[in-house]
């Protein structure tokens, strides 16, 4: 297919030749001889090739100039626009648009070298594994410590789904780092660009070194326990067994006691089991007066059990009731003898529910470890209360707080929403 340029050429030597033509049919009237008409149209060839050749040239050198000034734009040369473009109208303004698209191109270039240059200042030396995706997905950069990542490849330019990724309402995510790993995505935007860093956490390590933790509170608990209830049990048996001469009164003493040491044992193991086979929740409305009721079965004589606030609450009320009887006996435990008081108010707040438990005694002598599972200062205590509390709250997506007051005494406040 011939080119427009090829086209307007064929035109104007068409006309040429017409002309041409012309001329020697009107000579040929005129009664000119055949060497006088050879001669002309030999004389006339000259300026009309000269004609031809201008006008190609007029044709072509400006979309020549225009796309060699492009080629060398493209190359990334500082080319300077010819001025045989400048002085033409519509290549001029081609070239002026030419030169802001090159501008852009550059300024985004630089952009974008001046991101990764940040990026790998930020992030070369991070211990932990950090991708960067662009907004469409594409694998931008990823730091020396992503290699620790299992079972993912770091090849950037390729899109997050090639990789394994997916895209969650809470971000990026990958199934290969789900146990033992804690990850993250935050989308920020850069010069009007988006774009996605991820970053990943081991954290097997520490929850390695929290369930031994644990595992040791547990045995140090469960061995004091044990040692306090087998211990009596045991020199009451060899003092029983030293005698010769058993009398049925002692034998029953010691039968007694050693029942009461077994049964404060089976009370606590009966606690502790209590706080890993609670139910779901099954949230209702309920009168939180009435489930406090139950609570006065605690109180002694001179005991005050002081209730303000919302008579109405959202939640599992068995669940709740065994809360509350564990956080007011905590509290009256906790106040001195003959001023034994606990202050429960339970209010709205915002678009939450909130239950503050109040004493009169001492406070939380290590806030920092009231919350530890089986942690207790008490003497006889078993450190459950608390915690059997923090997990009901936590089962209704709730949270506890515990502080102790300015004028002397602890509050527990458990916060949790609203339906």
């Amino acid at each position: 297919m011939k080119t427009r340029e090829s086209r307007l050429l064929m035109l104007f030597c068409s006309i040429q030749l017409l002309v041409l033509v012309l001329l020697l049919i009107l000579t040929w009237h005129w009664g000119w001889s055949v060497l006088a008409m050879l001669t002309l149209l030999f004389a006339l060839l000259y300026p009309f090739g000269w004609l031809t050749y201008k006008f190609w040239q007029q044709l072509n050198l400006p979309l020549m100039l225009l796309s060699n000034y492009v080629q060398r734009l493209h190359s990334g040369e500082d080319a300077v626009c010819p001025n045989q473009l400048q002085q033409s109208g519509l290549l001029a303004q081609l070239s002026k648009d030419i030169d802001n698209l090159a501008a852009d191109r550059l300024r985004a270039e630089h952009q974008q070298q001046s991101l990764a240059l940040l990026i790998e200042l930020m992030f070369s030396n991070w211990s932990q594994p950090v991708c960067v995706f662009s907004g469409q997905g594409t694998l931008l950069y990823a730091n020396p410590a992503s290699n620790s990542l299992p079972g993912i490849a770091r090849l950037v330019g390729s899109s997050y789904t090639d990789l394994g990724f997916e895209m969650t309402p809470a971000g990026l995510s990958h199934h290969l780092l789900h146990k033992g790993w804690q990850t993250q995505s935050i989308r920020y935007e850069w010069q009007g660009e988006q774009y996605w860093l991820f970053t990943a956490f081991d954290i097997s390590q520490p929850l390695q070194q929290a369930e031994l933790a644990i595992q040791t509170n547990l045995v140090r608990v469960l061995s004091h326990e044990l040692r306090n209830s087998l211990t009596p049990m045991s020199s009451m048996a060899d003092t029983l067994l030293c005698g010769d001469n058993w009398q049925e009164s002692q034998v029953r003493k010691v039968l007694e006691r050693v029942r009461q040491r077994a049964n404060v044992l089976l009370e606590f193991v009966q606690r502790f089991a209590s706080v890993s086979q609670l139910p779901p929740p099954r949230q209702e409305w309920f009168s939180f007066s009435a489930v406090l009721e139950q609570c006065n079965g605690l109180l002694k004589a001179g005991d005050q059990l002081e209730f303000s606030g919302e008579g109405r609450c959202y939640a599992d009320p068995e669940l709740f009731a065994q809360m509350l009887i564990n956080l007011v006996k905590n509290a009256l435990e906790a106040s001195e003898e003959g001023e034994r008081k606990v202050w429960v108010r339970c209010y709205c707040r915002d678009k939450s529910q909130v239950l503050q438990v109040d004493d009169c005694g001492a406070g939380f002598a290590n806030l920092d470890n009231a919350l530890t599972p089986l942690y207790t200062t008490k003497t006889g205590g078993s450190g459950i209360g608390l915690t059997l509390a923090n997990v009901i709250i936590s089962k209704h997506g709730g949270r506890i707080h515990l502080g102790n007051l300015p004028g002397g005494g602890a509050r527990v406040e458990l916060v949790w929403p609203l339906p």
